[in-house]
């Protein structure tokens, strides 16, 4: 299952799964009335999702069929996460949405003061997400009441795009204020913050006491858990995206075409596989295989440990949301309206 987008609240990427490593059809789409920018949660057989068209969907994961919609009145780019039977997803009205999964039905409604274009973190009772209006909230889970709140550093002209990670007790985003922040995830005290050289949006991954970030300034940045300071940064020639870590490496793609593997400790290359296209969306890991979208409208599958493409699919327009993975399918979301299953 993945709850929450990236899989897990440190937002790794990976999954504990074994993918697919070879493509033969299409098992399914379902097309909505919009582009589709949000990465899918499958809960118990169920896929949820947010359209630009405004609904936030729940489809049968086996067939595509509809199971029920709820209109918000406004476009969707976050992706939903799943706690105790309800569904957290943000909404560029401003608006966070708590759904009861089952059949749709609203729960509360919490209103910030800017688009929630990132997805939440849900742990023990307490939704955490930001607002392009440089809050990052913590929400309580029950009945939305602000539990608190945490401004960035430059305030009002520089929001929270970034999707918080969470490890231990301590909650990490990006500022397009050009900070990265560590902050108690009790009380939102402030524990660090690093600055990069231009707006942080791409969520970060927390593994080996290390949160990894990718920057519009084009570098992955590798900083300490306990302080902030710098280990270590890749350098590309492009805004760099969310990245997938695991044991081994770092996969992250760039918007000058290539997805990149680079060493956990060290930052150095392993190998890069160039697309056709800018990549802006985060990969996943599944087994021996890296999966992501580029806009050159395809899905990649690589081979995690030497980059060779295994195969791709093509969609009809730009892919930005992170493949996610069932049993024997991989699922992804396209701008082209659609989500597809693919077995």
């Amino acid at each position: 299952m993945s709850r929450m987008y990236r899989g897990n609240l440190q937002r790794t990427g990976e999954y504990n799964i074994k993918g697919i490593s070879k493509f033969e059809k299409v098992l399914w789409k379902f097309t909505t009335g919009n582009k589709i920018s949000s990465t899918p949660a499958l809960v118990d057989g169920y896929l949820y999702f947010g359209g630009q068209d405004g609904y936030i969907y729940s489809l049968n994961a086996s067939d595509g069929s509809i199971i029920w919609r709820y209109e918000t009145g406004c476009g969707i780019l976050s992706s939903p996460a799943y706690e105790n039977g309800i569904l957290y997803i943000g909404c560029m009205n401003g608006a966070v949405y708590a759904l009861n999964i089952k059949d749709g039905s609203l729960v509360w409604k919490y209103q910030t003061s800017g688009d929630v274009d990132c997805s939440p973190a849900v742990e023990n009772g307490i939704v955490y997400i930001g607002s392009c209006y440089c809050y990052l909230y913590a929400l309580d889970a029950r009945n939305g009441e602000v539990i608190w709140k945490f401004k960035t550093k430059d305030g009002e002209s520089n929001g929270v795009w970034s999707s918080p990670a969470i490890n231990g007790n301590r909650i990490y985003f990006g500022g397009l204020d050009n900070h990265v922040y560590a902050l108690d995830k009790t009380n939102g005290d402030l524990i660090w913050n690093f600055e990069t050289g231009d707006k942080n949006h791409p969520t970060p991954a927390v593994a080996n006491g290390i949160v990894y970030i990718g920057s519009e300034d084009g570098n992955l940045y590798a900083l300490s858990e306990t302080d902030g300071s710098l280990k270590w940064k890749y350098k590309t020639n492009g805004m760099v995206s969310t990245p997938a870590v695991t044991k081994n490496a770092v996969y992250f793609g760039s918007h000058d075409f290539n997805v990149y593997a680079v060493d956990v400790f060290d930052g150095s290359l392993k190998w890069k596989y160039k697309t056709g296209g800018e990549i802006y969306g985060a990969p996943s890991v599944a087994g021996d295989n890296v999966y992501l979208g580029s806009f050159d409208y395809n899905v990649y599958a690589l081979n995690a440990l030497d980059g060779s493409c295994k195969w791709k699919f093509k969609t009809d327009f730009f892919v930005v949301s992170t493949p996610i993975h069932g049993d024997k399918v991989v699922y992804v979301t396209s701008r082209d309206n659609n989500i597809y299953a693919l077995v």
